[in-house]
């Protein structure tokens, strides 16, 4: 099976979608993507591809995750994510086998919360996201974060803030997006006002990328204000 999906995603290579994907994704000589290999298949059919064969086996899935082949791993993700609708404890321990696979910021955006953020939530225990979170590993730390949407998205905050806070100072823009992204996610889903108040107790450290993210669902005067350092001006 796993030739048949490899010829499959192969149907849809695009040489000028593969060069755009270098710069996107930082596959240059010292970017953080660095060796990875884009074909340029497009997105939405790499997911009908994941659609059509949702139920393939486990070692259909680990051979598209151990890919160097960065659709290939995409698709695997997107599979695992179906199984983990059956069997969520399975999918979770598959997942961080195979934790190298997900070395991109598209493959934990999309997928991470959806297999280890659920299983956090369903078993209370975020202990692997803490780990993460110390691990001082750029992609880790990222998974840890963005795992988090899987409590936003039922109206629960979670660890997120204690993670949030323990990665506010780090350099990587990866992180400091992520954790404005989070942030907003926050905002937008769950409680306005305990975001508020992080801002305006942080603003001082935290990097300007990651409140210009944290802000983006304010209303334009909050935002301007809160950007500048005004905290008067709150969301009514």
């Amino acid at each position: 099976m796993y030739d048949e999906i490899v010829a499959k995603i192969e149907q849809d290579i695009d040489p000028e979608r593969s060069k755009k994907s270098a710069a996107v994704f930082g596959i240059a000589p010292g970017k953080y993507g660095e060796g990875d290999i884009f074909l340029g298949c497009r997105v939405s059919y790499l997911r009908q591809i994941a659609k059509d064969y949702k139920t393939a086996p486990l070692d259909t899935i680990g051979q598209l995750l151990d890919s160097p082949v960065h659709e290939q791993r995409f698709v695997g993700l997107a599979i695992l994510c179906e199984h983990a609708k059956k069997s969520l404890d399975e999918s979770k321990d598959f997942y961080l086998e195979h934790i190298s696979a997900s070395n991109n910021w598209d493959l934990i955006d999309v997928f991470c919360w959806r297999i280890l953020g659920q299983w956090c939530l369903e078993h209370k225990d975020n202990s692997i996201l803490h780990r993460f979170s110390k691990s001082g590993q750029l992609w880790l730390q990222r998974i840890a974060t963005v795992s988090n949407q899987a409590y936003f998205r039922r109206g629960a905050i979670g660890d997120a803030l204690e993670i949030i806070d323990r990665l506010l100072e780090e350099k990587h823009d990866l992180i400091q997006k992520a954790n404005g992204w989070m942030l907003r996610e926050i905002y937008w889903r769950v409680d306005k006002h305990v975001i508020e108040s992080y801002i305006i107790d942080n603003y001082q450290r935290m990097p300007r990328t990651t409140l210009r993210y944290a802000i983006e669902r304010m209303p334009e005067t909050q935002r301007l204000a809160f950007l500048h350092g005004d905290f008067n001006v709150k969301n009514q």
